[in-house]
């Protein structure tokens, strides 16, 4: 019997918190109350707890409540918790079949920079990449990313073990840092030109980068317009992941 209070308990309180998403400018008391068809008794007790925990706040103004910083804390872990993948690869598909270029997905993983997902082009002649390869930290358009974008404290990290040379590319970086994307001229593969942008997470940190690769033939100073257009679809494929993941800051994408 006791058990099934408790049941009853945890259910009651899970919608109590599920009504939130519903109605995220607050609740009072009678109406929360008549929402969930429960006695005022019981929805007040349970939003007192949960007050104590955190979860919820009051405002004493207005009388009602509002989601709370620990439940705030809870939505940041789902989102870091999301498989960054999973959320990556429509977008990558997508952007290989408009461009016809290789996209491509990188992670810092063991101070590596490491392709962990790809979607080939689909023109005869393409870059192609196998997922897992390690790219350098120190040349190349994701590598620039990385450098230009990551926090300072891991950016040091990575500059003291690879030994990268950064007054060699400390201009290029300021370029990166304001246009918000890196191009790389045959910088790592001879004959394959990149571009790549920032994927930033819920808590506006770098987290990965999104790219292209393509021969080099296909963008020469003939082929500028071609170069902006695609510019301007990498970035937009970047800001749809980032947002996917919870980026929120009103960051000016070039």
């Amino acid at each position: 019997m006791a058990e099934k209070r408790k049941n009853i308990i945890v259910r009651r309180t899970a919608q109590v918190l599920k009504s939130f998403a519903k109605n995220p400018k607050g609740w009072g008391v009678s109406a929360l109350a008549s929402h969930l068809e429960l006695a005022k008794s019981v929805v007040f007790e349970i939003l007192s707890t949960l007050v104590d925990e955190g979860l919820v706040k009051k405002d004493e103004d207005k009388k009602i409540y509002l989601c709370g910083n620990e439940l705030l804390n809870l939505a940041l872990v789902h989102f870091n918790n999301m498989d960054l993948i999973k959320i990556s690869r429509p977008v990558l598909v997508n952007l290989a079949k408009e461009i016809k270029e290789t996209a491509i997905l990188t992670q810092i993983i063991d101070d590596r920079n490491v392709v962990v997902e790809k979607v080939d082009g689909t023109q005869p002649l393409r870059y192609t990449i196998g997922i897992g390869t390690v790219l350098p930290l120190d040349k190349g358009s994701s590598a620039k990313v990385y450098l230009a974008f990551l926090a300072d404290e891991k950016k040091k990290e990575l500059i003291d073990k690879h030994k990268i040379d950064m007054s060699k590319l400390k201009e290029e970086l300021e370029r990166v840092k304001k246009r918000g994307f890196a191009i790389s001229n045959e910088e790592v593969n001879p004959g394959v030109n990149a571009i790549a942008a920032p994927i930033f997470n819920n808590y506006n940190e770098l987290v990965a980068t999104l790219g292209i690769g393509g021969p080099t033939l296909r963008y020469n100073e003939k082929n500028k317009q071609k170069k902006y257009e695609l510019i301007s679809k990498i970035l937009s494929s970047a800001r749809e992941i980032s947002t996917q993941i919870g980026f929120s800051l009103n960051w000016k994408w070039s």
